[in-house]
């Protein structure tokens, strides 16, 4: 019988899923640049694989904007390389009662680096385009199409203007 009793309580269990995640990552400190939107860049969308539970996909949403700390060489010890990190820029997805998902990039807490030569909303469109990457890994072609929504909050008077990076887009695996 405890061991029946012991078994139930692990019906409740969260699942475990290991996950692509791609994330805008920075590359300073390094000697590239690369190439995005036809300017050199010292930042790259790179993959990493990420174990993640609970809701989905809106964990896999706030997953991109994680701490990442590449690992240190001899002359290479950043602590930080993930550009929503390094911003300030929260990230939070969530589904509506419509079936869509609706992810929020809030610049509320907003801090541009002093060190840092790219402007916010280079990082917001390499972000964005994180994003789109990380959904599409994890949609599976079987099932319905996802429609997002992207949101920019917690713009102020200096700004406002990135609002217009808001978008619609439908995500079929």
């Amino acid at each position: 019988m405890a061991l029946f009793l012991a078994s139930m309580t692990l019906a409740g269990a969260t699942t475990l899923e290991v996950l692509r995640v791609y994330q805008p990552l920075s590359l300073h400190g390094t000697d590239v640049d690369h190439d995005f939107e036809g300017q050199p860049v010292a930042a790259r969308i790179f993959a990493r694989p990420m174990v993640l539970s609970g809701a989905m996909p809106e964990n896999l949403v706030a997953a991109i904007a994680t701490p990442h700390r590449m690992p240190s060489t001899f002359n290479y010890d950043v602590k930080e390389c993930n550009l929503l990190t390094l911003f300030g820029v929260e990230v939070t997805g969530s589904m509506v009662d419509s079936g869509e998902l609706v992810v929020a990039f809030n610049l509320a807490k907003v801090k541009i680096p002093e060190d840092f030569d790219l402007p916010l909303r280079t990082v917001l469109k390499l972000s964005v385009k994180a994003l789109k990457q990380t959904l599409n890994g994890y949609h599976h072609a079987e099932n319905k199409p996802m429609k997002v929504k992207i949101t920019i909050t917690g713009t102020t008077a200096k700004n406002t203007s990135l609002g217009n990076l808001a978008e619609s887009f439908v995500v079929t695996g």
